[in-house]
C-alpha cells in the first residue's frame, strides 16, 4: 500500500531544517547551505511493514521565525517535526513558545522533536529546565545530526510510525 502525508518542519532560523530535509532525501549535507528561501517542498519515502509512506516535507523559509506557526501552514499536515539547535537554548524556547501559542491549530499531531547538531557535544547548550519544560509535550524526542547523518533516518521513521499508528486508531 501507498500512502502520501503532508509533514511539516518547525523551527528558529539557523536550526537546519533543510539540511535535515537534504540528509534524509538525498543522503548529503552541504556545509555552506543557506536559510530557505520561501518554501521548499521535498518528498522522501519510508517504508514501515507493508505500507509505502510518501512524506510531502514542507521547509518554510528561514527567515520569519514565527511566520510558520500559523493555521494555513499547518493545515491539512498529518505529522510534525519540531527542530532546535542543540547549541543555542533559545531555538528551544522558541518551539516552546510557539507550541504554546499555536496549541489550538497545532492540536494532537504526532510530532517529533530534533534535537540537531548533537555532532557539536562540546557546544550542548540546553538547560536541565529547557529539557524538563520539553519532555512534558506529548512529542518523541531525538537526538541527531544533519552534518554526520546521526539518527536522521530514526527521526524520519519515528513520525512515520506515529502517523501510522493514528492512522489505524482511525480507521
Amino acid at each position: 500500500m501507498r500512502l502520501r502525508r503532508k509533514v511539516c518542519l518547525l523551527g528558529a532560523p539557523g536550526v537546519g531544517k533543510t539540511s535535515l530535509v537534504r540528509r534524509f532525501v538525498e543522503h548529503e549535507f552541504d556545509q555552506d547551505d543557506e536559510s530557505s528561501i520561501a518554501m521548499t517542498i521535498s518528498k522522501g519515502t519510508i517504508e514501515v511493514d507493508d505500507i509505502s509512506l510518501e512524506m510531502m516535507l514542507w521547509d518554510p523559509e528561514g527567515s520569519e521565525a514565527w511566520g510558520q506557526f500559523n493555521r494555513s501552514f499547518i493545515s491539512g499536515a498529518s505529522g510534525l517535526m519540531f527542530v532546535v539547535d542543540s547549541t543555542k537554548p533559545r531555538t528551544l524556547d522558541h518551539v516552546l513558545e510557539a507550541q504554546t501559542k499555536g496549541r489550538g491549530f497545532i492540536g494532537a499531531r504526532p510530532a517529533v522533536l530534533i534535537l540537531n547538531k548533537v555532532d557539536l557535544t562540546g557546544d550542548f547548550a540546553l538547560t536541565k529546565a529547557q529539557v524538563d519544560a520539553a519532555s512534558k509535550l506529548n512529542w518523541h524526542w531525538v537526538r541527531a545530526s544533519a552534518k554526520s547523518g546521526d539518527n536522521v533516518d530514526e527521526a524520519f521513521t519515528k513520525l512515520a510510525e506515529l502517523m501510522l499508528e493514528v492512522r489505524k486508531a482511525s480507521a
